[in-house]
């Protein structure tokens, strides 16, 4: 059993941005791809968990990207579990390029959700103790994040058929990509996200509006955000994330 798994993927033209670099979608979807298929060799992939009644549930992320390949670039991702944090599962990531250099690092938290109960399933139960690696590719202890309480810029956007994943709400990515939309568009032609911190705090579903506030936060190198994402209608919030930018 390989405690550590690794997939190859080509950078195509549609997963690349008007400058020629991968979306931080691509890089998400990369991940999220790997972690499915190394979740299925362990044998405890949505589809295994469906099984028994439960599922993944997604509640802190945190990536931090070094540099993003280019078009017809060819990268590798590894993921592994890296521990436990109270109720939940961690799983970690690396992409590197064809040198090894490494180009993203990520670590995200995860809890066993009891479909019919609605409430976590013990862990300890239903996932094996020898698959972890005592390793993290980027140490968090995942703190809280501060609410956006002001905003600069608001976007709304209806929830697409498309949003929706096996679980039937909203993917875990396509919050991050609503939020990575609202900072102005000056700074999203000329810099790129390069730290990323998302907690989720709830679901949105298909024909659900949702409002993407963010307001400028911190005073370093680079542009750097708070965010917060919202049901329109019912005020509840969503996701809080955290974001900072680099100049090209």
């Amino acid at each position: 059993m390989d405690k550590i798994y690794t997939k190859k993927y080509h950078v195509y033209t549609y997963e690349v941005d008007h400058r020629g670099k991968a979306l931080p979608l691509s890089l998400l979807n990369y991940l999220q791809d790997t972690a499915g298929d190394h979740a299925a060799i362990l044998g405890f992939s949505i589809l295994d968990l469906l099984k028994k009644r439960m599922t993944w549930i997604l509640s802190r992320y945190h990536i931090r990207i070094f540099r993003y390949p280019a078009l017809a670039e060819d990268i590798a991702v590894s993921t592994w579990p890296s521990g436990k944090q109270g109720p939940f599962a961690l799983r970690d990531f690396e992409i590197t390029d064809n040198q090894g250099g490494l180009l993203a690092a990520a670590t995200s938290s995860w809890i066993l959700w009891n479909l019919p109960a609605k409430q976590p399933a013990r862990r300890e139960e239903n996932l094996p103790d020898d698959v972890t690696v005592d390793r993290r590719a980027l140490p968090d202890d995942f703190p809280v994040l501060p609410p956006i309480e002001t905003a600069d810029r608001e976007l709304t956007f209806r929830v697409a058929l498309q949003d929706i994943d096996f679980n039937n709400h909203v993917n875990h990515a396509v919050y991050i990509q609503w939020a990575l939309e609202t900072p102005p568009e000056a700074i999203l032609r000329t810099a790129r996200p390069v730290d990323i911190e998302v907690a989720y705090k709830s679901e949105a579903f298909y024909g659900d509006e949702v409002v993407s506030k963010a307001r400028t936060s911190g005073s370093g190198p680079g542009p750097a955000f708070l965010h917060g994402i919202f049901h329109k209608d019912k005020g509840t919030e969503l996701t809080r994330l955290r974001t900072a930018w680099a100049y090209d």
